[in-house]
């Protein structure tokens, strides 16, 4: 085969032998006299060059790139083999070292070949045998250095693909965000690895009040990811704009179908190549103040709240792209407020370590995103970038630091538009009956064409269910203590906020009821989770527990 080599390292003047020509030199090193004459005869009678050392120290100083095998006697006055072995580990790491004793000790060999010996031979010895042990350490020297090359031939490829990739990142998967998109500021950072991986994200307007952003995350590093990235993209782009533009089609497709679809076409491919991608895909949705999101294995955005401060994960139930099994995907509806930010990112800001190994994770990121919330969105990204190298000590990650910060910037009148309604009960269940007359004539102000009759029984129902927990658990069935409710409603969802000063008790944190027949209790929560379109809970910090639910009056499918 072309380029492979055949040699006999004893002939001097074969072409493999080191030193272009020259005898191949081993370098003897022994206090007994009568050994190193012995091996001086029988490797020079073999066509080697031979050099003599009486101890380590002198063998020290004849080391050089011409020698291609030390053999080295382990006991020695003045520097022993061992250390003469550990020393030529950190000068010449691949000069093969063959260490000869009269020690039968297993550990003797196994410290020897730990530190790096290429093997152990005990006296007395065949001289055939160390004669067949140097052709083989001149081989593996040879082999080393082949694989050297190739590694180093390797790499020159690699730093051309990453700089391939780079190009890719640069230009295809990470624009530079608008500032500010119809009453959203946005801010942008991502800074590659070493070896890059496949983040990659878009925002853009699509139409009037609606603003989406893409993230994700394609499995793998380098040039197959990036070009995998830029043909995600590439493949919501298409459809937007095939679902949209063409026949002037004014109802927008909602987010879950259009990752929907994106996975249908691009399943088969997926497939072929044995990989998947990570995503979210939020609209926000600036007249309802209402975002879409669909979550398929991202890791999870931060929804900062701007009123309390207080922080929400968004996570959905779908899997990666190009899992199996997946068809159909499910958005969650989150509603916010002016103010509010949302935080997206790679896993490569809470995977990052510090000098002890431990991850930087999603807990402290939170605790700087709602610490640092007053950042206008660039600033905050740049701080968090900041804040991930202060935390490991060096500004080169071993993944992609990739985040976006989107931030409500609406005017206030815009907020201000909705009708408030405020109503203060106490702590007994005698005022559940004004309780739901305040919320039969908060829908009716409204009109029947917008909520009707079964509707508004849901509603009371929920409402019912909370302030009854309130007074059970929150104040422990004590009576004349506050409660109050804060509501707003418009053509598009009704807002109620429940707020008491008792016991902290967060009812989305409450098992799931049981459905034998041996409780009579304890499905409140339930009915509550499955009737609101959108439950949260907070403490502030002034000590109030305020529930929050949400109910959108507009029918899902023009979402």
């Amino acid at each position: 085969m072309q380029g492979d080599i055949t040699y006999d390292p004893r002939k001097p003047n074969d072409s493999a032998c080191i030193g272009h020509g020259a005898p191949v030199k081993i370098l003897v090193v022994d206090d007994s006299r009568v050994v190193r004459a012995y091996l001086d005869s029988h490797l020079n009678k073999a066509g080697y060059s031979v050099v003599l050392a009486k101890d380590g120290k002198e063998a020290i100083a004849m080391l050089s790139e011409d020698i291609s095998v030390v053999l080295v006697d382990l006991w020695m006055p003045e520097m022993d083999g061992m250390a003469c072995l550990r020393h030529i580990r950190e000068q010449y790491p691949d000069l093969p070292v063959i260490m000869i004793t009269v020690s039968h000790e297993i550990s003797h060999a196994v410290d020897a070949m730990k530190n790096g010996a290429f093997y152990y031979v005990t006296k007395p010895f065949n001289p055939d045998e160390i004669l067949a042990l140097i052709e083989q350490a001149i081989s593996t020297r040879l082999q080393a250095k082949r694989l050297r090359t190739a590694e180093g031939q390797l790499d020159k490829v690699h730093v051309r693909e990453s700089a391939i990739a780079a190009q890719i990142r640069q230009s295809l998967l990470l624009p530079d965000l608008p500032g500010e998109l119809h009453g959203i500021k946005a801010g942008n950072l991502s800074i590659a690895s070493k070896d890059i991986d496949g983040d990659f994200y878009d925002c853009f307007a699509v139409n009037e009040t609606c603003i989406d952003l893409i993230m994700g995350d394609v499995m793998g590093k380098g040039v197959p990811a990036a070009l995998l990235g830029a043909e995600v993209k590439k493949r919501f782009m298409t459809l937007l704009y095939n679902l949209t533009r063409p026949s002037g089609n004014t109802t927008l497709p909602s987010p879950e179908r259009i990752v929907s679809t994106v996975h249908k076409e691009m399943i088969p491919q997926l497939k072929e190549w044995e990989t998947f991608f990570t995503l979210c895909y939020a609209r926000f949705d600036m007249h309802r103040l209402l975002l879409s999101y669909v979550d398929c294995g991202h890791m999870r955005t931060i929804h900062l709240h701007h009123e309390t401060n207080a922080s929400t994960l968004l996570q959905g139930v779908d899997m990666p792209i190009g899992f199996p099994g997946q068809d159909t995907f499910k958005q969650i509806l989150v509603p916010f407020s002016l103010g509010d930010l949302f935080f997206f990112y790679s896993d490569g800001i809470t995977v990052a370590k510090d000098a002890q190994g431990e991850l930087y994770g999603e807990d402290r990121l939170m605790t700087f995103i709602r610490d640092n919330a007053h950042l206008e969105p660039q600033a905050l990204c740049d701080s968090a970038f900041k804040e991930i190298v202060s935390y490991s000590g060096t500004r080169i990650l071993p993944y992609d630091f990739t985040c976006v910060a989107m931030k409500v910037d609406l005017p206030e009148t815009d907020e201000k538009s909705r009708p408030e309604w405020n109503l203060t009960v106490e702590s007994n269940m005698n005022e559940l009956g004004r309780l739901r007359d305040f919320i039969e004539e908060l829908c009716k102000s409204l009109g029947k064409a917008v909520v009707d009759g079964e509707r508004i029984k849901m509603i009371q129902i929920v409402a019912t269910e909370i302030i009854t927990n309130i007074i059970k658990h929150a104040y422990a069935g004590k009576k004349g203590r506050d409660i109050l409710i804060e509501a707003s409603a418009s053509v598009d969802e009704i807002v109620l906020n429940f707020y008491d000063w008792g016991i902290e008790f967060d009812f989305s944190t409450a098992p799931s009821p049981v459905f034998d027949g041996s409780r009579e209790d304890g499905f409140g929560l339930h009915i509550i989770a499955h009737t609101a379109d959108y439950v949260r809970y907070w403490r502030d910090e002034d000590g109030r527990n305020c529930a929050c639910v949400t109910f959108f009056l507009q029918k899902r499918s023009q979402l």
